[in-house]
């Protein structure tokens, strides 16, 4: 619940800044990726890179939504997006590409 007032507070703050909304993108990506994610990759029970399977933002976005899919997460797409957002920006450093309609 700490978590969710600190997110919260951040988000209000971001918006009454004016920052833009990568940050805001950012931040969202990070608790999703927290609250979820961490619950097998931050134990090491799944590789995070293992260097051979994600070679682009695309990959990244296509595995966010296996997990999703396979584990019965319920994130709306841009939830999805927010986290392939955030592990990019943070771990992989891949070119920003538009993600693919459909």
């Amino acid at each position: 619940m700490l978590r969710l007032s600190a997110y919260l507070f951040l988000l209000i703050t971001l918006s009454v800044q004016g920052s833009d909304i990568d940050q805001r993108i950012l931040i969202d990506g990070e608790v999703l990726y927290t609250e979820e994610c961490q619950k097998c990759h931050d134990n090491s029970l799944v590789p995070i890179n293992d260097g051979t399977s994600m070679q682009s933002l695309d990959d990244i976005r296509w595995q966010i939504s296996t997990c999703v899919t396979a584990l019965g997460i319920f994130w709306m797409p841009n939830d999805e997006e927010d986290v392939a957002q955030f592990l990019n920006h943070d771990f992989f450093h891949f070119e920003n590409t538009e993600k693919p309609d459909g």
